[in-house]
């Protein structure tokens, strides 16, 4: 598996472009993890591989995370927007997304899956299972997979869970104790080893946010 990190926009998201790491990329074999904005820089970078994603996975759906959600639809008209169910309707609706309060109006055209727990999401040779981690809001995933791009497992944990931090529960949806639940129960429960991706800054592992998180 290869995992190119993009830090975009004005609220410096974390977006990915993830591939199963086969020599030659087939395809079916990439997935966009987020699409915020500046995600001009995700197209050129599959662009500039030959690469033509078949799903973008939003973590939640907060407008700095579904910005560009448009944008890489009108790209690549057959790759699926997905997203987890209780989020949903929040896709479309500058007041449930956030773009409102942010001086924008972000509208994502609808998701074509719904995610849920348990649920996987193929790609290539690697497999990620769904993660179900409400708190941050209602219908926040995580992406879980043994086949990191270095033999360590890997998880995207969006706005759940961050190097030293944890997500904002102060929006509507949120809830700081569904939150640290979520994290506990979830994520915490991978292997220490497991590499984690955020939805905003560094990337640390599972036991380093065990060992040292303060709000954990």
């Amino acid at each position: 598996m290869e995992i190119h990190s993009f830090v975009l926009g004005g609220y410096g998201v974390s977006a990915y472009v993830v591939t199963a790491g086969e020599r030659n990329v087939p395809p079916g074999a990439v997935m966009i993890v987020d699409a915020p904005e500046g995600a001009e820089a995700l197209i050129a970078h599959c662009d500039a591989r030959g690469l033509v994603p078949k799903m973008l996975v939003d973590t939640h759906g907060h407008a700095d995370h579904i910005y560009c959600n448009k944008m890489l639809k009108e790209r690549w008209p057959a790759m699926q927007i997905a997203v987890g169910a209780a989020d949903a309707k929040l896709l479309a609706s500058p007041l449930r997304n956030l773009s409102a309060l942010m001086g924008a109006w972000v509208k994502s055209p609808p998701p074509d899956r719904l995610l849920a727990d348990g649920d996987r999401v193929e790609l290539g040779s690697a497999s990620f299972e769904v993660l179900a981690t409400p708190g941050h809001t209602k219908g926040g995933i995580s992406l879980f997979s043994t086949d990191g791009p270095d033999g360590r497992p890997v998880v995207f944990t969006g706005d759940t869970l961050f190097a030293g931090g944890i997500g904002r529960t102060d929006f509507p949806g949120g809830s700081h104790e569904t939150l640290l639940e979520s994290i506990r129960g979830r994520l915490l429960a991978l292997p220490p080893e497991t590499l984690v991706y955020p939805g905003h800054g560094p990337a640390s592992t599972i036991g380093e946010e065990a060992r040292t998180n303060p709000f954990l």
